[in-house]
């Protein structure tokens, strides 16, 4: 599928990061190339203030897609090499290891999105003097539990920045990673998600508040066991995620956090225009300024 085939409702801009230069930029290799770099700003608040002002019919935002740390399934993936993952493990619930149904994060990715937290989110808090004025995450167990992980240290470094002792985070269930299968990618109930998870306290004195739509299913009603989703399906699921996203933000929250998956930030990219970005790790991070149509978002609220 490529970008023509895709609804403009959305685009990201060129100019702001290394990995959108310029409107023709191929892409990067995130082993290589820090996504977040910098294409010619001297720091966060720099390109901040430099993101264009709305108008009446665009808005603009700075938009952080966070990648979750590493899964057992990703461990797993590690271990057995992509065919024997692919033909063989994905499509079993776990291994001697432990289970990768909707699979929570190792201790490796618990590490991993600490650093993320220090290394990544940090830098843009403290340039900012803010954090995310809204924050989504994907349903799925490894997405909340890098949330958590990821910005604990920040709301405990930060305090005085996070004026409220509830932090809402607001859950899209379209934005999961690829449909059917892989038994990684099966939902846990929604009621064990919401006992487990549900006004999580973190180390920092606050509480995560996890905000799920009117109606929310209990049982997964997306992910089948014998059907795996194409790209182009996965995009249009993705596109009224995102949809559904930015009808959620308000003109004056002008920084959006989403904690999501690889699959998701591929689609994403897709949706908005906007170059691959390949390799991504675990962990990881991608951000991009993005203008949006309103009129043409409008019509979906």
């Amino acid at each position: 599928m490529t970008y023509e085939d895709l609804p403009c409702y959305f685009e990201a801009l060129p100019g702001y990061f290394k990995a959108f230069e310029e409107k023709d930029s191929l892409g990067i290799d995130s082993t290589i190339q820090d996504p977040t770099e910098f294409a010619s700003h001297t720091s966060w608040e720099d390109l901040y203030h430099s993101i264009p002002s709305d108008t009446e019919k665009y808005h603009y935002k700075l938009l952080i897609l966070a990648r979750h740390g590493q899964g057992y399934h990703n461990a797993a993936l590690a271990r057995y090499g992509l065919a024997q993952w692919e033909g063989h493990w994905s499509m079993l619930e776990g291994d001697e290891y432990g289970s990768w149904v909707d699979s929570r994060l190792t201790p490796v990715g618990k590490k991993q999105v600490q650093a993320t937290g220090e290394e990544l989110f940090s830098p843009i808090v403290k340039s900012l003097g803010s954090f995310p004025h809204i924050f989504f995450s994907s349903p799925m167990r490894r997405c909340l539990e890098t949330f958590v992980g990821s910005w604990t240290p920040n709301l405990a470094e930060h305090k005085e920045l996070a004026r409220d002792a509830v932090i809402p985070v607001n859950i899209i269930e379209e934005l999961r990673e690829t449909l059917g299968e892989h038994y990684c990618d099966k939902r846990v109930p929604h009621s064990e998600l919401i006992e487990e998870y549900q006004d999580f306290k973190t180390t920092s004195g606050h509480t995560i508040q996890w905000i799920f739509e009117a109606n929310y299913p209990e049982h997964d009603t997306l992910w089948l066991p014998n059907v795996r989703e194409s790209v182009g399906d996965m995009d249009q699921r993705v596109c009224k995620g995102l949809l559904k996203m930015f009808n959620h933000v308000q003109p004056h929250q002008k920084i959006v956090s989403l904690t999501c998956h690889s699959g998701v930030i591929h689609s994403t990219l897709r949706n908005l225009r906007h170059p691959r970005v390949n390799f991504l790790n675990t962990g990881g991070i991608v951000c991009a300024v993005v203008q949006l149509d309103i009129d043409k978002i409008n019509t979906f609220k």
